[in-house]
């Protein structure tokens, strides 16, 4: 079930466990917050655990609510034996609902399956634009639909971001309306947005806008850290470019269906030869530059400026 279902799911039945799992802190926060909503008298009904065992669990669940229709269990860094929770769920209280909190599902949880799963991964597009709307509308400003996707792109789509740089925007701009120019003054895009904007650049051969992106990105972090994001990028396209069944593409890249399209466009800007030929660059630059051949922001510097160059023969 996407996060965006939970609520009504919720209006309708409740399942005697949970599991939320995904990449944004944002929509996990929210999902226990729409949980939280179904138990009157959170302070004796409302049980949060860290680290428990499954016994722990199962004897916290047998318990009755209070003056609540539901007891709700919440359930963090759960990472052992799940034997005992199994056998309680065969034959669950009907006035407990359990709620795993975990962003990834780990292997005791993988061989649960009686839980019902809510992803609470980034959201999409179309989901975060509503939100982003009702934001301004609230705060008594409007936001471009350019400004309102450059903060979506310039944030990855993690909610946990664009929520606290959209109430930055709204108390900068106080009247009137959130433009690109605002966005990109006040909001310290995501690695992967920069990325992604790189990659447009080089294939364009916007050489000068190319080094500004690659300054930035090395202002914000290690110099093998921004190297390690463009190389793996480059391979991404380079594997797109030549997979066309975009199933092998999601499940052998773990890419969802949001940024396989992007993926997918930019690498459309390159021929297969050329991405063949910048992989190889930047192998040999990492070679290089390991090998104390040349130093690591020259290294980063030379290659984009050479595959520029190379572009416009």
């Amino acid at each position: 079930m996407k996060f965006i279902e939970l609520k009504k799911h919720l209006s309708q039945q409740k399942d005697a466990c949970y599991l939320l799992s995904g990449d944004d802190p944002f929509v996990l926060s929210s999902a226990i917050k729409a949980f939280e909503a179904i138990v009157e008298l959170p302070e004796m009904n409302l049980i949060r655990l860290e680290s428990p065992t499954a016994a722990d669990i199962v004897n916290a669940a047998l318990v009755f609510p209070m003056m609540s229709p539901f007891r709700l269990i919440v359930v963090e860094k759960f990472e052992k034996d799940a034997e005992e929770l199994k056998k309680y769920l065969l034959s669950p209280s009907e006035t407990t609902v359990i709620v795993i909190v975990s962003p990834t599902v780990t292997k005791n949880l993988s061989g649960i399956p009686a839980l019902t799963v809510v992803d609470c991964s980034r959201l999409d597009g179309s989901v975060i634009l509503s939100y982003i709307a009702r934001e301004c509308n609230s705060g008594g400003v409007n936001i471009s639909q350019p400004a309102a996707q450059l903060l979506i792109d310039s944030c990855n789509r993690f909610m946990s971001r664009i929520s606290v740089e959209l109430k930055k925007l709204i108390a900068y701009k106080k009247s009137g309306v959130i433009s690109s120019e605002d966005v990109a003054k006040l909001v310290n895009a995501d690695p992967e947005y920069k990325v992604f904007e790189l990659g447009d650049c080089l294939a364009s051969g916007k050489g000068e806008r190319a080094l500004t992106i690659l300054d930035d990105m090395l202002g914000g972090g290690s110099v093998a850290g921004v190297f390690g994001i463009i190389y793996k990028h480059f391979r991404q396209l380079l594997y797109v470019a030549v997979t066309q069944n975009d199933d092998d593409v999601r499940r052998n890249l773990g890419v969802n269906e949001y940024a396989l399209k992007r993926i997918r466009a930019q690498a459309k800007g390159f021929s297969p030869k050329q991405l063949k030929s910048i992989c190889d660059r930047l192998h040999k630059v990492d070679s290089d530059y390991k090998s104390g051949l040349i130093s690591d922001k020259l290294a980063i510097t030379t290659f984009a400026l050479q595959v520029v160059n190379e572009g416009r023969k």
